[in-house]
């Protein structure tokens, strides 16, 4: 058995509630938002957060990096936001699931379990099946949720492990005639 630090770490220092108001008391279109932090702590959820918005400051502990984070409530979803550094950037909490920004990538997970993740190398489906699919600029690949299946395309070839056989091919490419 392992000993554990009682010791927990501080991460965040308070949190305030504000709203910001994107319009002017007669309705013109304020450059910055004005905030004001009710007193009560309760805050309507306006429809249209171009008009105004409702939103919590978490203040971070650490003033030498601080990462702030601001999470905003809508009527449709919780966005969680703060700078870039190491770790989340984002986080879209609504109906249909979460949604994660994290080190240049953008990760989903739907409300069936399956998952989306996203990036500069390409994009992963991992399916509510358990089915694998990942895509690149050049490749193309599949394993099956049972893992009895594989295949694998590219612009040239086409390769595939299935219950009955194997098959590795060159691509019928046809060639458009140049006049």
């Amino acid at each position: 058995m392992t000993n554990k630090s009682n010791k927990v770490a501080r991460v965040w220092r308070s949190a305030q509630l504000w709203i910001g108001f994107h319009r002017d008391q007669n309705g013109k279109k304020r450059d910055v938002a004005k905030l004001w932090s009710p007193k009560n702590a309760t805050a309507g959820i306006n429809p249209d957060p171009s008009e105004q918005e409702a939103f919590v400051l978490v203040k971070s502990a650490n003033d030498s990096e601080p990462r702030d984070v601001q999470i905003k409530l809508r009527q449709d979803q919780i966005v969680l936001r703060r700078d870039e550094g190491l770790g989340w950037e984002g986080i879209i909490a609504d109906d249909h699931g979460l949604t994660v920004s994290i080190n240049g990538m953008r990760i989903e997970i739907k409300a069936d379990g399956s998952v989306v993740r996203a990036s500069d190398d390409g994009t992963t489906y991992l399916e509510a099946d358990g089915s694998v699919l990942k895509k690149t600029e050049t490749v193309e690949a599949m394993m099956s949720g049972d893992g009895v299946e594989l295949t694998r395309r590219t612009d040239t070839t086409i390769a595939a492990i299935r219950h009955d056989g194997v098959i590795a091919k060159a691509r019928d490419i046809q060639q458009i005639p140049t006049d």
